[in-house]
């Protein structure tokens, strides 16, 4: 199983924020936290990824998800 972490980041008036340090240019945004929305980007890049390379692509993944310290996430 394949851990991949997504970094969310919180700008007051604009909203959230998301990248990969695992995924080469996986980047995205919503007005709201929303980890579902950033593991199906994820899944779609390397979908893509697999495809190009003629492999398939990975099925088993574990999303660990981290937001700054000390920023409310609602519910």
């Amino acid at each position: 199983m394949d851990t991949i972490r997504i970094l969310h980041q919180h700008e007051p008036g604009y909203g959230w924020s998301f990248e990969s340090p695992d995924i080469l240019g996986l980047v995205g945004g919503s007005d709201v936290y929303d980890p579902t929305n950033a593991e199906e980007a994820a899944r779609f890049a390397l979908s893509c990824a697999a495809e190009e390379q003629g492999v398939p692509a990975p099925t088993e993944l574990n999303f660990v998800h981290y937001v700054p310290a000390g920023v409310p996430i609602a519910a």
